[in-house]
């Protein structure tokens, strides 16, 4: 029986020694996020098109991955979902118009710099979107989630605020919408 914890004694600590000389901030990750999304539309032609914009609280999750290129850069991937954001509404006499924001996604490639031990900052590019509800008066005209898809980029900064947990701030953008997300990454 000595034996046998001796040598699991063995088998364990190079592996909890390697744990110990991670990288900060390399490896894979997930979490949940919350923050505002920001969407809009124009009605009228375009000499005399009016602009409707508003901003609504959105949440949802993320799932990436950050590996070591050197002692301070960091590159990877990430994929995130979020749902809700709020209703964009034109108020005519007679009739309304209007955009409520349903789920959206976006997958990015992600650079990173660390910077001391603790946080690191980030951008990203890559492809995401929207999906909406749109309404003419009280009939819906487009229920099936059509949205604006394209590319989209960000920039964010990331602090460690504990072992394996950190807490994020990002901004990302595409052509119709934008977000600003608070979240609490969780590391592998």
């Amino acid at each position: 029986m000595r034996l046998l914890f001796a040598a699991a004694l063995l088998i364990c600590l190079p592996a909890t020694a390697f744990a110990q000389d991670k990288p900060a901030f390399a490896g894979p990750y997930a979490g949940p996020e919350a923050g505002v999304l920001i969407h809009g539309f124009r009605l009228g032609d375009d000499v005399n098109s009016r602009k409707y914009v508003g901003a609504g609280l959105a949440g949802g999750g993320f799932a990436g991955i950050m590996l070591p290129v050197s002692d301070r850069l960091r590159l990877g991937g990430e994929v995130a979902v979020q749902a809700g954001g709020g209703t964009v509404r034109s108020q005519e006499i007679f009739a309304f118009y209007e955009q409520k924001a349903r789920w959206g996604y976006s997958v990015t490639a992600r650079a990173g710099y660390v910077l001391g031990e603790r946080t690191m900052v980030f951008a990203e590019a890559g492809y995401g979107g929207y999906r909406y509800d749109v309404r003419l008066s009280r009939n819906v005209i487009d229920d099936d989630g059509n949205g604006p898809s394209g590319l989209v980029g960000g920039i964010g900064i990331e602090r460690q605020i504990g072992r394996n947990v950190g807490v994020r701030l990002r901004a990302q953008g595409g052509s119709k919408h934008g977000r600003i997300l608070i979240g609490l990454p969780i590391r592998f």
